[in-house]
């Protein structure tokens, strides 16, 4: 696993490791994701799946008591970078390829309008997820659902059957940070809108769940964060779900001898 800078050429499909699994590269790279976007090269990428500081100073409600904002939201970092952000994910994005961003309900029109500007905006998909949140638990209500905008960069062909836009997923056990998502609701994104041996990046990768929904489905996938603890643990989930990949591997290889 290179994490010293990136130079990263996607594989060739085609190229199988001796078990006739693909050979994925998982790219984690610790560095801020303006200045690691620069050095991703042009109509390299197929999808990006990525679920950005929203812009609300959103405190760690789940937390009993908590005023401690969740790390990277301030309220300010991201969203005055929207436009740069968006101009770099249309040079690395290749034509008729995708891209899921989520958002919540009180930024989602900023959201939507600068990434209109870009892209093609196709659709707003709600993730229903259950559940209780974070925020205000006493005086508001509980915010179940989660949206996600889903554009393209041209005339981008979805996987599989077609489906609605509200998606039922129960939300993870918060293991790895504030605001994880289940690593199947990241799987369903990326099997929608890629095959195996595509690259998928992810700008604000956090702990790694979009990493790991990528070795999972046999994608390669490159990733920034900048925060030591989110990186570390992020390194750590993608090595022990690669070893025990490469377990069930070994032992599918055996029974068929």
């Amino acid at each position: 696993m290179n994490l010293e800078g990136l130079d990263f050429d996607p594989m060739n499909p085609e190229e199988t490791m001796p078990n006739g699994k693909l050979n994925v590269n998982i790219e984690l790279i610790k560095k801020d994701v303006f200045l690691g976007l620069k050095d991703i090269k042009s109509n390299s990428v197929d999808l990006i799946v990525t679920d950005p500081p929203y812009g609300i100073n959103l405190t760690k409600g789940y937390k009993k008591g908590s005023e401690e904002l969740v790390s990277g939201d301030d309220g300010f970092t991201v969203m005055v970078f929207v436009d740069e952000l968006m101009r770099e994910f249309q040079r690395i994005l290749k034509p008729n390829s995708a891209m899921y961003i989520f958002t919540r309900f009180d930024v989602f029109p900023y959201w939507w309008l600068k990434t209109k500007n870009y892209f093609e905006t196709k659709n707003q998909i709600i993730w229903s997820k259950g559940g209780g949140g974070v925020g205000d638990l006493k005086g508001n209500y509980i915010y179940n659902y989660e949206s996600i905008i889903y554009a393209t960069n041209g005339k981008h062909q979805l996987r599989g059957k077609r489906e609605g836009s509200v998606w039922e997923i129960p939300k993870c056990k918060l293991e790895y940070h504030e605001t994880e998502k289940p690593v199947k609701l990241i799987e369903k994104i990326i099997n929608k809108s890629s095959d195996k041996g595509m690259t998928i990046f992810d700008p604000f990768m956090g702990s790694g769940t979009t990493a790991v929904a990528s070795l999972m489905q046999d994608r390669n996938f490159i990733g920034f964060e900048l925060l030591d603890k989110y990186f570390e643990t992020a390194l750590k989930r993608v090595d022990e779900k690669r070893k025990e990949k490469d377990l069930q591997a070994g032992t599918l290889s055996g029974n068929e001898m």
